[in-house]
């Protein structure tokens, strides 16, 4: 796990241009604080920075920039398979000078460029230098981001947008487009960002440079097309929670090979559950040790109760973070410092709080991510599936036309039409889309018409194939795994997700996925559960890892329109009305003000 840097001119490299590399370089130190390198070649006018954190292979033998027979590499990740990758390339005639994945990863790419990427089971992103030709490439699931920007001078890459936000001065866009699509979605999707010209590579995606210019983009992966058809298993009989199991079993052997130890992040949900039963009772690890963030002891959003009967149960041994966060804590700056571009994932505060606590017991922790996505973990699937019908005639829209958010009598009308529909307010977001809902007070001009740009076609029948389809392909990528790697990078420790394997989504998409739907949420999860633990113990409604709610609102001098902040301020705590006025603080931090950030 490392955080890289670098750039490729169409013209030799001055001095200056190696300093600020290095000093650009350094700036990444938190993602890779045991080891810092660069390399460069002026008169080709390439460099490499890197900042690495020591997981396999701890030795100096692995720094980077790692080079032989006259290419180079940079590299972010893990690749978990790099034991029978490396015995596929011995035979091949490959020589290995190092025990680690990052050599692996080079001689896959000397000796059969990109075309055998597919083939790893890991999460990364790389700049690989032969021939005169750059290599720029993100995993399949997009769980190393690499940003990117091209000049007329030539390309340049990092880990983490602040890099070349600061080197290259680089602006806030003035594109609404861009703005409306984050208070839509609460992130910005890529391959956009919210600074001029800078992009993000998408997940499974590869960049060839030439001369200082992008030459070639492709995909070397995509999620099956079969995934959300009607899929070839009709039924999940035991022999299928038995496949499940071994698919996820095998990943997770994989994602705890390490040299440093490994923890699990530990909530009440199925999720974490599932992984810390595998960990114990198949893989016979008695040195599982377990972390879980405490939010307000007693409220419905504290997982420690739930989480130590799980753990001891398990005979895991766990141990309780108190969030030590007050209100005070929670500001948009601490937000940029740890995402440097505009994301309304306030939990990730205090995930930053958690890995630095984590941090003095592991350097690697692994998590559930990717389950809600893969097995319809959240509310908004269900209420898809269930009013798909009425969604695809607009019924829904067309009703909540007739309310005015600044009408005295919004809260009641609102609550009753959801009360009518049997829909939790905090999954309605999805039908609100396309509606003057937030127009109508003129938040933002563009707002109404975003949906199509980045959301679900509600004129299609199978709204949960494109809602999974855009939750796994840019919600997943560019807002779920962002709240967790950044902050845990900004501790120096690596997060891990089982669930998030090619060969574990390429399975499940043989499942039918409306037998899915037919019972409890993920209950395919909770019948191999079931199998460990008292289902008990897990079955209760998904909290999510979740902070309070208004603490970024109350703790910002925000001159919003009066109406939507009434409303939201006496929406009892609704956590989806927090999230909208978060959106709109976070909007005019970034979006609403001139030049650099810097």
């Amino acid at each position: 796990m490392c955080g890289i840097f670098g750039f490729f001119l169409n013209r030799p490299l001055d001095e200056s241009e190696i300093k600020n590399g290095i000093a650009a370089t350094k700036k990444l130190s938190h993602r890779g604080p045991d080891n810092t390198d660069y390399w460069w070649d002026a008169d080709s006018g390439i460099f490499f920075g890197h900042t690495r954190l020591k997981i396999i292979d701890t030795t100096d033998d692995s720094n980077q920039p790692f080079s032989k027979k006259g290419a180079y590499l940079v590299y972010n990740g893990e690749v978990y398979n790099y034991i029978s990758l490396r015995k596929k390339l011995s035979k091949s005639g490959s020589i290995f000078r190092t025990n680690g994945d990052t050599e692996v990863l080079f001689e896959l790419l000397h000796t059969h460029g990109t075309s055998l990427l597919s083939e790893i089971d890991g999460m990364f992103s790389f700049a690989y230098y032969q021939d005169s030709v750059l290599t720029l490439a993100v995993d399949h699931f997009g769980e190393k981001p690499l940003y990117w920007y091209e000049s007329k001078q030539g390309v340049y890459f990092s880990s983490e947008p602040k890099p070349l936000v600061e080197m290259l001065n680089v602006c806030i866009t003035k594109d609404q487009d861009i703005a409306s699509s984050f208070l839509l979605l609460g992130f910005v999707p890529g391959p956009s960002t919210a600074y001029n010209g800078l992009k993000k590579i998408e997940p499974a995606t590869i960049l060839k440079i030439e001369n200082g210019r992008v030459s070639k983009k492709f995909s070397y992966w995509s999620i099956p097309e079969q995934f959300m058809g009607k899929g070839k298993v009709s039924k999940v009989s035991e022999s299928v929670l038995d496949d499940i199991s071994d698919i996820l079993l095998h990943s997770l052997r994989r994602r705890i090979r390490a040299d440093v130890p490994v923890g699990l992040f530990l909530s009440s949900g199925v999720d974490s559950t599932l992984i810390g039963a595998l960990l114990k009772k198949e893989l016979y690890n008695d040195d599982v040790h377990a972390l879980t963030v405490s939010y307000s002891k007693g409220t419905d959003q504290d997982e420690s109760f739930g989480a130590t009967a799980i753990a001891n149960y398990l005979g895991i041994r766990h141990t309780i973070i108190d969030s030590s966060l007050d209100q005070s804590d929670y500001t948009i700056e601490r937000l940029h410092n740890i995402f440097g571009e505009p994301n309304s994932g306030i939990t990730a505060l205090s995930v930053q709080q958690m890995s630095f606590v984590a941090k003095k017991y592991f350097t690697v922790a692994l998590t559930g991510t990717g389950a809600d996505e893969i097995f319809f973990g959240y509310g908004k699937y269900k209420f898809l599936h269930k009013y798909r019908y009425i969604l695809i005639n607009n019924l829904i829209s067309y009703l909540f036309s007739f309310m005015d958010i600044g009408d005295a009598n919004f809260l009641k009308r609102f609550k009753t039409l959801a009360s009518l529909l049997s829909v939790d307010s905090n999954d309605i977001l999805l039908a609100l889309k396309g509606t003057p809902f937030f127009s109508n007070k003129k938040i933002y001009p563009n707002f109404k018409g975003m949906g199509s740009n980045w959301y679900s076609d509600l004129n299609s029948k199978n709204l949960v194939k494109q809602q999974r389809d855009f939750d796994l392909k840019i919600q997943l990528p560019d807002y779920i795994i962002p709240i967790i790697e950044r902050p845990s990078m900004s501790a120096g420790l690596e997060v891990r997700s089982p669930f998030l394997s090619k060969d574990f989504i390429e399975y499940v998409s043989n499942i039918d996925y409306r037998v899915l739907f037919k019972s409890r949420q993920k209950d395919v999860l909770r019948k191999i559960v079931e199998r460990y633990l008292p289902l008990h113990l897990v079955d209760h409604p998904k909290k999510g890892f979740s902070v309070p709610g208004n603490a970024l609102i109350a703790n910002t001098d925000f001159n919003c329109e009066a109406e939507l902040k009434h409303v939201i301020s006496n929406w009892e705590g609704d956590k989806q009305w927090g999230k909208y006025l978060t959106r709109l603080l976070i909007k005019k931090y970034y979006f609403d003000r001139s030049g650099s950030l810097n």
